[in-house]
């Protein structure tokens, strides 16, 4: 037989016109009607949003057609109507094949060529096949295609035979054969228990469990979750699954190499996803000769998790994506740790480097390699990935409880499994975060099977809050290397602050500010509220995950000294409190060193929120906690104004910064009558210019002032309110001295 036969996309109608599927007694019981973790239901929606997405058609179109069908009906010659049938609702059916991947098998031992139909054992796909076969019954009996049923699958009650059978299970296959002859509606299906035919001994059996559901739970089971979706839809999907659902179907007797199955595939002008040119590799293996069908079960269970979270929002991607990426990421970690790699060396082409890097990059054409991937650490890396992803979430619950404030848990990223841009992989700051993570979960599955949760969200804290350091993002593929190398130093029970203690750790990773905090939290008599305090500092939008500010601020000499972590929570209440209300407080820090005077403009500076103005203010709030902020801000703006004796010291102020900090305490206390709010909406910096027609000023040295944002420009509309309705000078003056006395 050709290579090109060997491996053909086909739909169930095809698969049955040229084949007995039969599931052999070693493959696994069919599950997927339990549906754990919502599979079934996903199966169902991503069918019924297919159907509806591809299969737009104007009414008039759609009436012509059930009025032939009609004409179609009254016809005698059953082989006719059938087929014009067939061709009518291909007509009704204009939607593009949906694939769900590869359906792998091969011949029995005791094969023997035959004119019709070839029996074939299923060693993979068995769980979507049966599914298939579950909802084309259900399908056909609610829209009136049981005859049409019966013929695709050859099914002949006499002789008790089908063309997808579990023959070889003999309850099973009974069961098969009563449901298919007995069976004749929906509610037959429902109500499948109550049937006189429903044997005893068939709730011993997992399959009939999963297929009619458990004693235990009456809406349980495929036909009882299939008519929750399809009982109130009145569109007649029969016909679009039967023929535009579709499989890769692939023999493996006839191509056993990996090499020929990726030739087959592209002899058909089709690109093999990496993960089925993998697996062909890694089957013709000892460890899978030893035993097939084990590691065929453990493949589709891999496949099926991520085609449940593929993206579906876009019905051209599968699970391959998914996969492919993936084992991408094994692959990354496996040639981290196999490497010699040079810490110190920053030179992505270096010879130590350059491989992973471009792994890690994933340009376009890049494939996948077979010799850094075996069967037992996908298995491994697998069940890591699973934690991470299903087990792990349900464990925050009681990981929350031990901290007060802080509420950021969610810091997986589900569309890491199914990313839909860059070549269908996760961006480089990604892998920096995410890769060390999986191989501390693998190291650790490996080692004895358990995770701690708590460490294990430490872990994951540390790399997420990194993600926006600028060194970091600049140099992320490099440090990802970097990260994977000291995640693999790590003892079994060590905690992420055991870091401090590991040599060969990039100064980028671990840099000042990281090893201070971990040196706070590895002293600390109440690691869970220091914790709660520095990561919520580190989530506030305004510090981007650096915090070092507010530590040296709080505790000059924590290293030699305990850190004050009362005094920390107040100064960082204060400061959220200010960043939340920056527009009120703005004004006073216009004369500190938050802002920077340079010829003609008054600029404030991007960091404004670590200088020791804006810091000070925190301090002094703390200091007068007990009123409230407008109250303290005015007692800030009566302390500045006292620094001026006379009215002659405030006119002959030569700073820029405070000259304008003058006029917004005048607006600001309203010391000019009818003055309006501060307009920041202007901008937040300011220009200077000489005296201008039509303008005022306090001040001697005649300056005017102006908002703006990015650019200087000389604009009429955004001068300082208060330079065109200065009156009265000399008295508004004397207001502020007394003012500031009062």
């Amino acid at each position: 037989m050709s290579t090109v036969k060997s491996m053909q996309e086909v739909s169930v109608e095809q698969l049955m016109n040229n084949y007995n599927l039969i599931v052999p007694e070693i493959q696994r019981e069919y599950v997927w009607g339990f549906n754990d973790y919502g599979i079934l239901d996903t199966f169902i929606q991503d069918i019924t949003e297919g159907f509806k997405l591809n299969n737009k058609i104007d009414e008039a179109t759609v009436s012509e057609i059930e009025t032939i069908k009609k004409l179609v009906d009254t016809t005698s010659d059953e082989t006719t109507r059938k087929s014009l049938n067939n061709i009518l609702d291909c007509l009704l059916s204009k939607s593009s094949p949906i694939n769900i991947g590869f359906l792998y098998s091969y011949r029995p031992g005791y094969y023997v060529f035959n004119d019709r139909n070839d029996d074939l054992y299923l060693i993979d796909g068995q769980q979507r096949f049966t599914t298939l076969f579950l909802i084309l019954y259900y399908l056909s009996i609610k829209e009136g295609k049981q005859k049409d049923f019966i013929s695709t699958f050859r099914f002949n009650k006499d002789i008790e035979q089908i063309a997808f059978d579990y023959r070889v299970r003999t309850l099973t296959h009974n069961f098969f054969i009563d449901l298919l002859s007995n069976a004749k509606s929906v509610d037959d299906l429902l109500n499948i228990r109550n049937k006189n035919w429903f044997l005893s001994n068939y709730d011993n059996d997992v399959t009939v469990n999963a297929i009619v559901g458990q004693k235990t739970n009456e809406k349980s089971g495929v036909f009882n979750k299939l008519n929750s979706h399809f009982e109130n839809d009145s569109n007649s999907y029969y016909e679009f699954v039967k023929t535009q659902i579709k499989f890769w179907h692939f023999k493996t007797e006839e191509t056993s190499q990996g090499e020929e199955l990726y030739i087959t595939m592209n002899s058909r002008g089709q690109q093999l996803a990496d993960n089925e040119t993998i697996r062909a590799k890694l089957f013709d293996t000892d460890l899978v000769k030893s035993n097939p069908l084990e590691w065929g079960e453990k493949w589709e269970i891999w496949q099926d998790f991520f085609w449940k979270n593929r993206d579906k929002s876009n019905n051209e991607i599968t699970a391959d994506e998914g996969f492919n990426e993936f084992l991408r990421w094994i692959q990354i970690i496996k040639m981290t740790e196999i490497q010699e790699v040079i810490i110190d060396d920053d030179n992505e082409d270096s010879l130590d480097k350059k491989d992973i890097i471009a792994i890690i990059k994933w340009g376009k054409g890049k494939k996948l390699d077979a010799k850094y991937l075996s069967l037992d650490e996908i298995d491994y890396y697998f069940r890591a990935l699973k934690y991470l992803f299903e087990s792990f979430p349900n464990e925050m619950e009681k990981l929350k409880s031990n901290y007060s404030t802080y509420s950021n848990f969610n810091l997986i990223e589900k569309q890491w499994l199914c990313p839909v841009d860059n070549n269908n992989s996760i961006i480089q700051i990604d892998s920096f975060r995410l890769l060390p993570i999986l191989y501390y979960c693998k190291n650790r599955i490996e080692l004895d099977g358990t995770i701690d949760s708590v460490k294990l969200f430490r872990v994951i804290r540390f790399f997420y809050n990194l993600r926006s350091d600028a060194t970091i993002m600049k140099a992320s593929s490099l440090l990802t290397i970097n990260a994977i190398k000291f995640i693999g130093n790590l003892s079994s029970n060590s905690d992420i602050t055991d870091i401090l203690d590991l040599k060969g750790i990039s100064v980028s990773i671990l840099n000042k500010e990281e090893r201070k905090k971990l040196q706070i939290i590895k002293k600390s008599e109440n690691r869970f509220r220091t914790e709660d305090l520095f990561w919520r500092a580190e989530d506030n939008e305004q510090n981007e995950g650096s915090i070092i500010h507010l530590i040296e601020f709080s505790n000059p000499h924590i290293i030699s000294n305990q850190f004050n972590l009362d005094d920390f929570e107040e100064k960082l209440i204060i400061f959220e409190e200010f960043i939340q209300k920056k527009h009120y407080i703005w004004g006073n820090l216009i004369a500190t060193d938050v802002y920077t005077e340079s010829f003609d403009r008054i600029s404030y500076i991007g960091n404004w929120h670590k200088q020791e103005g804006f810091l000070q203010l925190i301090s002094t709030k703390q200091g007068l906690n007990t009123i409230g902020l407008k109250e303290f801000l005015i007692h800030v703006q009566k302390k500045f104004i006292q620094t001026y004796k006379t009215a002659d010291d405030i006119i002959n102020e030569k700073s820029f910064k405070k000259q304008i900090y003058i006029y917004y305490i005048l607006q600001f206390n309203s010391i000019i009558i009818n003055a309006p709010k501060w307009n920041w909406d202007f901008g937040w910096n300011f220009g200077a210019f000489a005296s201008t027609s039509g303008y005022k000023t306090f001040f001697t040295d005649g300056v005017i002032f102006q908002y703006f944002r990015t650019n200087f420009r000389e604009k009429d509309d955004k001068m300082l309110w208060i330079h065109k309705n200065i009156k009265n000078q000399n008295l508004i003056i004397e207001n502020l001295l007394n003012w500031s006395k009062e």
